[in-house]
């Protein structure tokens, strides 16, 4: 809040009339101690005594005694209660009273005079009226009986006292922008220039205290030629730009411009992002991936494998027709993936974004994308992604694609009784979440689930709590390396992998084994295959069984990368191919992009067949199932 600092000198000093917090007023009130007049209007008597009677207390009030003068005044309504002096009387007193506080008789006195034929005169006892209904804490009202007088102050004192009585009401009632607003008439008033020096550092104050939703209020509002104006714009700029309103950007930029106000080199980017920003190239394609850090691998293999889709580098000189991919890294930053949607948008003028990966970088990243007007193509599983605007899809299965998918194909082959054999730990949690729901849905009997310490090598004692449930589908959702050691030990308590090639003990009970990505790993198939035979798999790519165009880009990636494309790979090859074939297609804004993508479908590496209308993959996900030492489908 900005407070008026007290006032020693109630002559002298004709600024800063009240202490906001408190109330108090101590000056601003017109007496001229020092000045030698009062400078009030003209009213003229007949009556020389009376004229003399009245200087008598003027005189007393110039010297500063004020019980002196109270006094006199009030013996010359007293001797002459009939004279048109009498009005000036009343007023003297009623700012007198003001002035020390007796605001309940300083409005009595002041009620006298209101309603004076001489405007003038009526005008100025309506200001200290209404500066004592503020004290009074009537700031509403104030407020309401202080416009008018706007421009028909007597003198610069009364103009100090009217605008900073405004913005004092205007600050205890939160009304910052009105504050400002007056303020701003101040530092603009022909009153000292210490005045109009003491305005401005208000001003500057209030700007930066304002909600930004008055921002643009204000903007529309003050006069351009007042003080307020330019800081106004500037702040207008940025909260445009934060918020994503490039438009608005755009129009505050030009108007900045016209009234030829500086700007520094950040508000200068602003501005000139904006400006680039409306602009799209149709074959400029954006990536936010995790280059750095803990991600990186898999952000380099969807990376290259943009890079391949794209046909980068070529191998003969650009054409017009020839796509770019404009790439920042992430870094597993939140700010910093939000920080490379501005820059592919506004340096590069991309039509569409792919990526980033991990949640809080995705989610970031949708967030700023969904702001600038711009598509993107998360690559993650997260669910609830796409909630945050229409420009969000994601192409990457979420947990309850791959739990839906497993227990379709599960039903499909004879499974009814389902159970889940978890880890203790949030991971675990979610899968089997996602995976009871999916039983419940399709018409499956959910039967329970068994609980195991996470990384746990020993499992007999935990195992035992399986054979109450007799599931005939039993979900395991954890890593491959653990997998490792459970599909062993499920064998030596009888439970055996449905569809095994081994020859399973005679008590054994069979089981079909539902696993999620995070299982499927070729190591795996040689150190356990034996126990996971006829287990079944989700995956959204799986190069070693990849056909049809999953099977082109698994053979393309390893000829030029000497490696093998992941499922990150696969999908970030596909939202390529997804946007570009919408580009292709006569989509030459970012609109008909975000319009273009949900109406596509195309044959994809990975799993996806592209999004739908809810911007979510058309399936989640594939299921494998192992047969001897290969992956195939079932």
């Amino acid at each position: 809040m900005v407070v008026a600092p007290p006032l020693e000198d109630v002559v002298r000093s004709l600024r800063d009339a009240l202490l906001l917090t408190t109330g108090l007023m101590l000056a601003l009130l017109g007496c001229p101690r020092g000045s030698g007049e009062t400078t009030l209007p003209v009213v003229t008597s007949d009556n020389p005594a009376a004229e003399a009677a009245l200087a008598e207390a003027e005189a007393a009030e110039a010297d500063g005694n004020t019980p002196e003068a109270l006094t006199r005044y009030r013996a010359f309504i007293r001797d002459y209660p009939t004279d048109p002096l009498v009005a000036m009387a009343h007023l003297h007193i009623g700012r007198l009273l003001v002035a020390e506080g007796n605001l309940v008789e300083a409005r009595a006195e002041l009620a006298h005079v209101r309603e004076h034929d001489e405007p003038a005169v009526a005008d100025r006892a309506l200001l200290y009226e209404a500066v004592a209904m503020h004290l009074q804490g009537e700031s509403e009202g104030a407020i309401a009986q202080l416009r008018p007088l706007v421009n028909r102050t007597v003198t610069p004192d009364e103009t100090v006292l009217l605008f900073q009585t405004i913005a004092a009401a205007a600050s205890r009632l939160g009304r910052k922008d009105d504050a400002l607003e007056a303020y701003d008439a101040l530092a603009r008033s022909d009153v000292p220039a210490v005045v109009r020096e003491e305005a401005r550092t208000r001003i500057d104050d209030l700007t930066n205290e304002i909600d930004a939703e008055q921002v643009d209020d204000l903007f529309t509002r003050l006069p351009r030629s007042g003080y307020a104006w330019p800081s106004i714009a500037r702040r207008a700029l940025r909260e445009a730009f934060a918020r994503g309103d490039l438009g608005r950007v755009r129009v505050v930029a030009a108007s900045l411009e016209e009234e030829r106000v500086t700007l520094d080199r950040e508000l200068q980017s602003i501005a000139l992002r904006a400006e680039r920003t409306g602009r799209t190239d149709p074959g400029a394609i954006g990536a936010i991936l995790p280059l750095s850090g803990r991600g990186q691998e898999v952000g380099q293999l969807a990376l290259q494998a943009l890079m391949l889709a794209a046909g980068l580098p070529p191998d003969r000189p650009p054409t017009e027709n020839t796509p770019r991919v404009f790439h920042r890294d992430s870094g597993g930053d939140p700010e910093r993936a939000a920080r490379a949607v501005d820059d592919l948008v506004t340096l590069h003028q991309v039509v569409a974004i792919v990526g980033p990966i991990e949640g809080r970088s995705s989610r970031a990243a949708a967030r700023r994308a969904e702001e600038l007007g711009v598509p993107i193509l998360t690559l993650s599983p997260d669910p609830h992604i796409v909630q945050e605007g229409q420009n969000v899809f994601r192409l990457f299965p979420s947990p309850a694609d791959e739990a839906s998918a497993l227990v379709e194909q599960a039903l499909a082959s004879g499974a009814r009784r389902f159970a889940a054999f978890r880890p203790d730990h949030g991971y675990g949690e979610t899968m089997t979440s996602a995976f009871r729901a999916a039983v419940t849905e399709q018409g499956g009997e959910w039967v329970g689930e068994v609980r195991y310490p996470p990384s746990s090598t020993s499992l007999g004692e935990v195992l035992e709590g399986l054979d109450a449930l007799r599931p005939d589908a039993l979900f395991v959702p954890d890593h491959a390396r653990q997998i490792a050691v459970i599909a062993p030990s499920l064998a030596a308590a009888g439970w055996w992998s449905a569809g095994s090639n081994a020859a399973p003990p005679e008590d054994a009970r069979p089981v079909r084994l539902l696993l999620p990505s995070v299982a499927l790993d070729d190591q795996l198939v040689r150190s356990t295959g034996r126990y996971l035979q006829g287990a079944f798999f989700a995956q959204t790519f799986h190069a070693p069984s990849a056909s049809g165009v999953g099977r082109e880009l698994a053979d393309a990636f390893q000829q030029r990368y000497r490696r093998t494309p992941d499922a990150y790979a696969a999908s970030a090859f596909d939202a390529f191919q997804l946007i570009r074939t919408t580009v292709q297609q006569g989509a030459t804004t970012r609109e008909g992009v975000r319009d273009g993508l949900s109406r596509l479908r195309l044959e994809t590496a990975a799993a996806s067949g592209g999004v739908g209308p809810n911007r979510e993959p058309v399936r989640g996900t594939r299921v494998l199932t192992l047969e001897g030492a290969a992956f195939a489908t079932p």
